[in-house]
Parts: structure tokens; C-alpha cells; sequence
């Protein structure tokens, strides 16, 4: 059943029951109740952002399906976003339609990979996001409901449903919702809307095609060394054929990283450095893809390309020496679009 359907229907129901069986029994949610998405509540998010209904967000290039802003709303208001959440929405669909995100590959693997959505700068805080404690979990309205509207839109409009054209072999809870805010004020570090080449104070969504988080505990250490040598650790994990891996640091650590004056770059160079195993031993493990290509069993090959292949965020509780690591999928590439707030 296709969001067209949805418009079609959406103000036939006789009581809340009756709209919330109906939605579950076409696979028209994630499981779910929605909040029914009357012509009201969508032309209110529409009007918050002065978007035609019929205006083209993005076109996905192996299916060429057109985005619409109707459609969007549709499923935002579904999600339970309210109308100030809607250009962050918008911003994060327009990034998953572009090329180097692979929104059709990453919607059928096998992996389990959903869309994940980082929000950078000043408007995560305006309309209240969680960039601490908790901020990957419940309690959110923000949070929950940007990456609920972004995953129902998968869903509900690409046609991404469960045993259907998503091929999951266990699927993950990211895939009803994945979205938090980057902690401006944990580091000394210029934003990830900065670092990716946007002016200051412009907010920013970056999208990734994402995997299940490992979540590393820091025993001891006061240094970057020190406190990195974990998380480095853990990316092992991840095998070497990972193209881009985001990486949360909790503002415990970030004290140590500051104190010692190391860059996201500096960091981001230290975590390629220790993630790099022989290739010998990466294939006793059977975790290279071609073994074949390689010539020295002593070729040192790290997890990740390069260097700028890590995504640094500092975000999440304080006082929990702890970090985050979360890989992308494939052939998907993390894609950042500026947020669009009405002025």
C-alpha cells in the first residue's frame, strides 16, 4: 500500500481503533500506532516550511521515485513530528535520495542497515532535541519521531516493507527510529555542520545507511592514547571492509581529548592507525571479501579506507566513559544537506 492510498484514506475512519487497525493491517506502519494524518495536520506541516504539496523533495535514481512534500508530511505526521521538525525531515530525505547515500541498495540488503540521522548546530536545540543522555534510546519526542518519519517514508512510499523488499536477516530497532543530536557544548571541536564544509551556525542533517551500534567501555586512562585504544579496538569488529563508521564519544572522554589539545583529525588519524591488522590476519578470520587481490599476508589493511572515513561526534551522558561506533553499509556514503529553517 502506497502513501497515495494513505491520502486517499485518511479521513474516512470513524474512531482512532478503527484508523490504527486499518494502517496495521495494510503494512502501512512500523508496527506501531500513528497518529492519523488528516488534511489539517498536513497542510500544517507544509505551511511551517512554504512547501507546495506537490513540490519534488528528491528523486531516488534506481526507481525514480519523486519525493514529494505531500508525501513527506504525510508520514511525519504519522511519525508524531511536530510541524518544527518537518524541515529537518525534509533535509534528511532530500540527503537519502541523493547518489552516493544508495537509498535503494541499503533498503534491500540483507545487512539490516536503516537510516540514521545526525543533527548538527543550533536548530537540534531549538526545536529541543537530545544530544546526551539517552540520546540513541526513548524519551525523546524529537528524536523519535524525525527517525520514525524518515524510516516510515522508506517504508510507506519506497516500498521498503519487512519480507518484502527489505531483506534483513534480523533487522535492528534503528529501523523504526535513529536520530540524535551531535553535543555542541562536549568539545572545543567546530561542529560536524562545520567540519563538512557548511558556514557557521548552519544546521545540518547527515544521513547514514547504519548498522547496529557496538558500545565500548574505556577502562582507565587519561590520555587520548589511552582513552582511544578501546574504541579502536572495538572497530576490529567491524572487519575491513567498512566504508564509513560514525563514531560517539562521550563527553568523559572528550575531557581527556581537549585537555590533551587532539583534533577530530588528530583522532580521526589515531583510530585508522590502530584499526589496522595484517591482512594475513584479517583472512584467517575469514573477513576479507577478495582475498585473492592481496599479494603480502603482510599488507597492513585498516577497517576503514581512510582516515576522513570516521565521523567524530561528541554526544551522551556525562560521567560515562564510554563510546559509540556505528558502521555504514556497502556501497552507501554518509550525505550531509543543510536544514532549511523558516524564517
Amino acid at each position: 500500500m502506497s502513501t497515495n492510498s494513505i491520502s486517499a484514506t485518511r479521513n474516512r475512519f470513524e474512531d482512532w481503533e478503527e484508523a490504527q487497525e486499518y494502517y496495521l493491517e495494510n503494512g502501512l506502519t512500523d508496527g506501531l500506532p500513528v497518529v492519523v494524518p488528516t488534511e489539517a495536520r498536513v497542510s500544517a506541516m507544509l505551511e511551517h516550511c512554504g512547501l507546495a504539496p506537490g513540490q519534488v523533495i528528491g528523486v531516488e535514481g534506481i526507481r525514480q521515485k519523486r519525493f514529494t512534500a505531500e508525501k513527506i508530511a504525510i508520514n511525519a505526521v504519522m511519525a508524531g513530528c511536530k510541524p518544527e521538525y518537518f524541515p529537518v525531515v525534509v533535509a534528511a530525505v532530500a540527503a537519502c535520495c541523493e547518489r552516493p547515500f544508495n537509498l535503494h541498495a541499503s533498503s534491500v540488503s540483507t545487512n539490516g542497515a536503516t537510516i540514521l540521522v545526525l543533527v548538527s548546530g543550533p536548530y537540534a536545540q531549538q526545536i529541543g532535541m537530545n544530544s546526551k543522555a539517552g540520546l540513541m534510546g526513548n524519551g525523546n519526542r524529537a528524536n523519535a519521531t524525525i527517525g520514525r518519519a524518515v524510516n516510515l517514508v522508506k517504508t510507506n512510499f519506497y516500498g521498503s516493507s519487512p519480507q518484502g523488499m527489505d531483506k534483513s536477516t534480523f533487522g535492528q530497532p534503528g529501523k523504526i527510529s535513529f536520530c540524535f543530536a551531535e553535543d555542541l557544548e562536549a568539545s572545543s571541536w567546530p561542529s560536524i555542520a562545520t567540519a563538512k564544509g557548511f558556514p557557521g551556525g548552519v544546521s545540518t542533517v547527515t544521513v547514514f545507511a547504519a548498522t547496529s551500534p557496538i558500545q565500548v567501555e574505556v577502562v582507565g586512562g587519561r590520555t587520548p592514547r589511552e582513552v582511544l585504544a578501546g574504541p579502536a579496538q572495538g572497530l576490529l569488529a567491524m572487519g575491513p571492509d567498512t566504508p564509513e563508521v560514525l563514531v560517539v564519544i562521550s563527553p568523559e572522554l572528550m575531557t581527556y581529548i581537549d585537555k590533551a589539545d587532539w583534533s577530530r583529525e588528530h583522532v580521526q588519524e589515531f583510530l585508522f592507525e590502530r584499526s589496522r591488522l595484517p591482512a594475513g590476519e584479517w583472512m584467517a578470520w575469514n573477513r576479507l571479501n577478495r582475498p585473492w587481490e592481496i599479494n603480502r599476508p603482510e599488507e597492513m589493511i585498516s577497517c576503514v579506507p581512510s582516515p576522513d572515513c570516521f565521523t567524530v561526534v561528541p554526544a551522551g551522558g556525562d560521567a560515562t566513559p564510554y563510546a559509540d561506533l556505528i558502521a555504514s553499509w556497502g556501497s552507501s556514503r554518509s550525505v550531509t544537506k543543510e536544514i532549511q529553517i523558516p524564517r
